[in-house]
């Protein structure tokens, strides 16, 4: 059974907006038009994709199963038209990147920078956010490659190969902070601190509880929340509070004498880092070029 293109993407459509009129516009067809396109899609595979109800179209199983496959063929169509066009010099292409917080802080800035200067027609396309969140958009073809802490590969999703890197957390307090002036502080004596972190069930928050309760301690309460690091390092910076970050996070604040780094036994943890990217399908070429770039810098 052949698909056509045109009739895989006009079904996409139709489930991104919900109903034909909705599609039929974002399309720039009438409804009619798109309706002729989806009833074709329909009797090339031979059963009905779609219930049609007044509220709009609702997918049968046959259109639920279709579905993900019509996503790829349309996603690794457009990747090879993006390399073919590349090549005869049309296009270049985008490489859209997701990062956390901590990645975007290390190196992400340098190696995009080198990256741009060898390939300054590629849009880059960058979304900061949690693990979680960006296996989602990893999977779902938001983006292409996910700079993250070292996690458990899936049956979807696949580290790249001699692409991993550290750095070290550290508790950093201000510069007026009591505790600056401290020796080597112990673990217990900070939870009496207030503490700002990020969200719960983010990989440094288990990792940050876990060291605590490896030493028979409690963990730390957390006055604040947030994966917002400029948040949080103005906090410790400049409202009393403790944190625990990798340098290249506070660089700045610390050469400023705004932030100071704490001696604690057992919280000097180093932190891994690695690149992800899906195991289906083909990496666009944006995406394998960064991934390149990032092992130069990496090496």
């Amino acid at each position: 059974m052949a698909y056509n293109l045109h009739e895989l993407r006009a079904f996409l459509a139709v489930i991104e907006h919900g109903s034909l009129g909705k599609a039929a516009e974002r399309l720039a067809l009438t409804q009619p038009a798109l309706s002729r396109i989806v009833k074709r899609l329909e009797e090339s595979v031979g059963e009905t994709l779609f219930e049609r109800h007044t509220g709009g179209m609702r997918l049968t199983a046959y259109g639920k199963a279709l579905a993900p496959h019509a996503q790829l063929l349309c996603r690794e169509e457009k990747i090879a038209r993006d390399e073919i066009n590349r090549m005869r010099g049309l296009a270049v292409g985008a490489l859209r990147l997701g990062v956390t917080a901590g990645a975007s802080a290390l190196f992400i800035p340098r190696a995009l920078g080198a990256f741009l200067e060898k390939w300054p027609g590629i849009a880059v396309d960058v979304v900061e956010g949690i693990w979680d969140e960006l296996a989602t958009s990893l999977e779902n073809y938001r983006v292409d490659l996910v700079i993250a802490p070292e996690a458990p590969e899936t049956a979807r999703i696949a580290a790249a190969r001699d692409c991993a890197w550290h750095e070290t957390m550290n508790v950093i307090v201000g510069a007026s902070h009591p505790l600056r002036a401290e020796p080597p502080v112990a673990m217990q004596a900070l939870l009496a601190e207030r503490w700002c972190f990020v969200p719960e069930h983010t990989e440094p928050r288990n990792r940050l509880v876990s060291l605590f309760r490896k030493k028979g301690l409690t963990a730390p309460p957390i006055a604040v929340s947030s994966p917002s690091i400029p948040l949080l390092k103005s906090l410790v910076a400049h409202s009393g509070f403790v944190s625990w970050l990798t340098r290249p996070m506070y660089a700045a604040e610390l050469k400023a004498g705004l932030i100071r780094e704490l001696h604690v036994e057992g919280l000097g943890h180093e932190r891994r880092f690695a690149a992800y990217h899906r195991r289906e399908g083909i990496l666009p070429a944006p995406a394998l070029r960064f991934l390149e770039e990032i092992r130069r810098q990496t090496a």
